[in-house]
């Protein structure tokens, strides 16, 4: 419980609630009416996140697939909020990469959000990954210069609720709008109708839209617009070109057997590959299936700044729990290049410097009586 004290440190006016060893969710989202939107995602009591997403299932009859509709209002009653993220112009002043946002009263004053709004708990994955690119590939893989980067393509593994709450990664654009976003999202867990689709984030009309640019391929796609993809399948059987990044929120390593395959695919690729945990006996875990699989190791996890406020309860040895919590990142085995032999070359003579006075000595001009006698001189083969 080193790390409780440490998780607890928020800036959020309900933090003294959310962060109690007793904390009740249900508790807390009815008496905030949090029962919409995205919101379903995090209950288990509203009815089911199917209905609540996609209310005009049974009645619609347009092409757009189910799992595509039902975004018109994400944060549910946090209207403002909502307005502020998705309706209205960036802020002119954008953050530094060289000194970015790493704490969430620095992003909250930035923004304009109240630290009394929940509005934090649907932020975290977009601002984990905000801090992933601009504060920790920067330290631990310098050599990529990803700040620079004009565009960005990063593959997330099995992380179903974030593939439902899609609207939320718009705050990427804004917060780094000199690059271009490509999220694929890859997992068994995703609906089936969403294998291999593509949609586009992209301001229409003043207002943050999902784009099917299958059924509307005359659709002008704006600059800041960031492409979504979604592939149902386990990581490993995922062909295509390689990601600048890889990310993962919540991803269960222990308890689930395709982690033996995925892994050992992330080490052939080599690619960052960063682990967003609940815990830190999670992150251990981890470790242990990582030195199973590829023989690397995992770095020490890390307190993320950006953590979901709402701690996690119900847990046996009564450890913080937090989605987001701990962030750690791959240590691949080293490849070990093959030494080649070297060879021993005869060293040439020293190189012997004439005095600029004295003629070098030529070789003098052998008469055709000379050869013929050198050549009677010369050892014969034998016969």
């Amino acid at each position: 419980m080193s790390h409780d004290s440490q998780l607890a440190e928020l800036p959020f006016s309900y933090a003294a609630e959310v962060t109690a060893v007793d904390f009740d969710l249900e508790h807390f989202l009815n008496k905030n009416k949090l029962d919409s939107g995205y919101w379903v995602h995090w209950s288990l009591l509203v009815r089911s996140p199917r209905y609540e997403l996609h209310p005009t299932v049974e009645q619609s009859r347009d092409q757009y697939p189910h799992w595509f509709t039902g975004h018109s209002e994400p944060f549910g009653p946090l209207k403002r909020e909502g307005d502020i993220l998705l309706c209205s112009p960036a802020p002119h002043a954008v953050p530094s990469v060289t000194k970015p946002m790493v704490l969430w009263s620095q992003y909250c004053e930035w923004r304009g959000i109240s630290l009394s709004s929940p509005a934090a708990v649907l932020l975290s994955s977009p601002l984990s990954i905000y801090y992933i690119i601009t504060s920790l590939v920067p330290k631990d893989f310098p050599e990529l210069n990803i700040q620079k980067k004009q565009s960005l393509k990063i593959h997330i593994i099995d992380s179903y609720r974030e593939f439902h709450c899609l609207k939320v990664f718009w705050e990427l654009s804004i917060l780094l709008p000199h690059m271009t976003f490509e999220l694929v999202f890859i997992g068994e867990g995703l609906p089936p109708e969403s294998d291999e689709e593509q949609l586009f984030l992209q301001k229409k009309d003043g207002r943050v839209n999902l784009v099917n640019p299958s059924f509307t391929p005359d659709e002008k796609l704006d600059r800041r617009s960031i492409r979504v993809k979604g592939y149902r399948r386990a990581y490993h059987m995922l062909q295509g070109p390689k990601p600048d990044l890889v990310i993962g929120f919540r991803p269960a390593i222990l308890l689930q057997e395709s982690w033996l395959s995925i892994l050992p695919r992330l080490q052939s690729l080599r690619v960052p590959a960063y682990f967003c945990e609940v815990g830190e006996l999670s992150c251990e875990c981890s470790q242990q299936v990582m030195s199973q699989a590829t023989g690397g190791t995992l770095s020490p996890p890390h307190v993320n700044p950006f953590h979901c406020p709402l701690r996690i309860t119900g847990g046996d040895n009564m450890l913080p729990w937090y989605s987001n919590a701990f962030i750690f990142h791959l240590r691949y085995k080293p490849l070990h290049s093959e030494k080649r032999p070297s060879v021993a070359y005869p060293k040439a003579p020293p190189l012997q410097v004439e005095p600029a006075n004295q003629e070098p000595d030529y070789p003098v001009k052998m008469s055709r009586r000379d050869r013929k006698q050198a050549a009677r001189n010369m050892p014969r083969k034998r016969k």
